[in-house]
């Protein structure tokens, strides 16, 4: 792929979620056109993510994180690449640096560009978990729990 080529969507795979030290990560999985997907390499990922987020909060506290996000494992051409973001005050998105592994060891995540956000595959799910946690957690409707399981169940496709 040449980096001014025509965009062309890549298929995106809802995966199911998962739960660790009190963090629910909704996960998708990204495909470029010549990557096909690993449970391994998800599975190596979801790890590095639970390794790297910090203490989950809870749901009702105002001052930090409510322990609940999303992460992205991209099969890109150059490498696996994974964003990990996170809910926190109600209303903020954050992230952990970038999660990086080569496709000579695909299962091996380090850190990768810190200062990258992501890219415009990424970015599509970015605004649809944005647009979901704000038509179901940031509504009038049900008790904060009823708002997460709606929130939850919510997947791009």
């Amino acid at each position: 792929m040449h980096h001014l080529d025509p965009y062309r969507a890549r298929t995106v795979l809802p995966l199911d979620r998962e739960h660790s030290a009190g963090w629910q990560l909704k996960r998708y999985a990204i495909l470029a056109d010549d990557r096909a997907f690993s449970n391994e390499v998800a599975a190596a990922a979801t790890a590095a993510a639970f390794d790297r987020l910090p203490e989950a909060g809870t749901l009702v506290d105002a001052a930090g994180n409510h322990g609940v996000g999303f992460q992205l494992i991209h099969f890109a051409e150059t490498a696996v690449v994974s964003p990990v973001f996170h809910w926190q005050w109600g209303s903020v998105l954050a992230h952990i640096d970038q999660l990086r592994a080569p496709w000579e060891a695909p299962t091996r995540f380090d850190t990768g560009k810190t200062e990258v956000f992501g890219c415009v595959w990424e970015m599509e799910i970015v605004t649809f978990e944005t647009r979901a946690w704000t038509s179901t957690m940031l509504s009038d409707h049900g008790t904060p729990p009823e708002r997460l399981k709606a929130y939850l169940e919510k997947l791009a496709t």
